[in-house]
């Protein structure tokens, strides 16, 4: 008997010493995030109205800052890093205690040189430091409303009788709200040196068009066709138009999730009826840091799926995604421009989306034959990144600009945005399936 029991001890050891070890190895595995700080160059100054006032007139006028994008932005990038249970970064609490050790103020983070980075990784544990600037961050109202009452007097009836009058409003609603934002970020690795430089941007347009008679209202967004009756509809129930609202946007704590909002105090709730992610603004914001996280992963590594990626990434075994295909991202040529329309030679038959992004890029340095100095080709440049409006037929769309950096003009090519594990990676992961 004592003999099996210490035999079940042992095993319980051996047991302990597996599992401890695999939970090591799957925390050494993790890359250590380090967000340092993201600075506020946008120069938004309130989240209500469109959110752009500058500076002195704000001050004129009193207008206070409500929002701290600043804190807000890293606490929200971090959440996103946690999420890919590939990345784990580094908490506040730590970054305190080694800014404590170097004697740093939050001031002198923005300062530092490479020898102090890399001391700031060593003391942090970090495998990467990442720093940001916040250059554009608004909302903007492109188009407005209209009304008009609908009139109809008594009018003599046949008979000699008066018909009753009413009088009832007819309100003819559209409205168009652009959100942007624009991101400068930088990679350190754990020697202080830069890995890279990325610039992300993203824009997203909520459109509402509504016709409203007394209590019956249609209207058409992106969710889709609602029909109301004097209350709200089913369809609005399921799919919540994106806030967009001044007044709205004043009672939202920044940063929070339904999660946060769920937690929140009944009074609490009463003054912040609604959290940050059901803005138009808060779902820029995390397809914009959803992109951050692209960013380090096609720079700093490792290859993995992402929580976000579209669901042909996860495949069934032995079918490749369409980004895996042999004939490679989608491309095209711009064939007209517009200062606010661009017509790219793309259409439904290629299937893409609409608001998918796509590099686009202009003829750089000729490539000359060493002989006779003929021009072979010409090394394409990226001059910045377009993003689909409007898909109208399929053979032409018609693309918006995120971000350029050059004039565009006809022929520039553009191409895809993909993000995709390499061949091998992947089928080495279906063979372990």
């Amino acid at each position: 008997m004592k003999r099996f029991f210490s035999y079940l001890l042992l095993v319980g050891f051996s047991l302990g010493l597996i599992l401890g070890s695999v939970g090591v190895s799957e925390a050494a595995s993790k890359k250590r995030i380090a967000v340092l700080y993201f600075e506020d160059s946008s120069r938004f100054d309130s989240p209500t109205g469109c959110g752009c006032v500058p500076g002195f007139i704000g001050a004129i006028f009193g207008t206070k800052k409500r929002w701290d994008l600043e804190a807000g932005f890293a606490k929200m990038l971090n959440r996103k890093l946690i999420e890919t249970n590939v990345y784990e970064p580094v908490t506040t609490d730590e970054l305190l205690d080694a800014m404590a050790m170097m004697t740093l103020s939050r001031h002198s983070l923005k300062k530092l040189d490479q020898s102090q980075r890399a001391t700031l990784a060593k003391h942090l544990d970090a495998d990467v430091i990442v720093i940001g600037d916040i250059r554009h961050f608004n909302q903007e109202r492109l188009r407005t409303n209209a009304s008009r009452t609908l009139r109809e007097g008594g009018r003599q009836a046949p008979q000699g009788t008066a018909t009753a009058s009413y009088t009832a409003p007819v309100i003819v609603r559209g409205s168009l709200h652009r959100a942007t934002i624009k991101l400068n970020m930088k990679f350190y690795n754990a020697s202080g040196e830069t890995i890279a430089e990325p610039r992300i941007a993203t824009t997203r347009d909520h459109s509402y068009a509504g016709t409203r008679f007394a209590s019956l209202e249609a209207s058409v967004t992106e969710e889709g066709t609602n029909l109301t009756l004097g209350q709200t509809s089913e369809n609005q129930r399921r799919n919540p138009r994106p806030i967009v609202k001044p007044t709205e946007l004043d009672k939202v704590k920044f940063a929070t999730t339904q999660v946060d909002w769920d937690n929140q105090s009944d009074e609490d709730k009463s003054k912040h009826p609604y959290h940050y992610d059901q803005t138009l603004l808060g779902m820029v914001t995390n397809e914009v840091l959803v992109k951050a996280v692209f960013a380090l992963r096609d720079n700093v590594g490792p290859n993995f799926i992402t929580p976000w990626e579209p669901k042909s990434a996860t495949a069934e075994k032995g079918k490749k995604t369409p980004s895996q295909r042999s004939e490679g991202p989608i491309k095209g040529q711009i064939v007209y421009v517009d200062p606010d329309i661009i017509y790219v030679n793309i259409g439904s038959d290629k299937g893409i989306a609409i608001n998918q992004e796509f590099t686009v890029y202009t003829k750089g340095k000729p490539v000359r034959d060493i002989d006779t100095g003929e021009i072979l080709t010409y090394v394409p440049k990226p001059i910045g990144t377009l993003a689909v409006s409007e898909i109208q037929t399929d053979k032409v769309s018609i693309f918006r600009v995120v971000e350029i950096t050059e004039p565009l003009k006809r022929g520039d090519v553009v191409t895809e945005i993909t993000f995709e594990l390499p061949d091998s990676e992947t089928d080495a992961s279906e063979e372990q399936e």
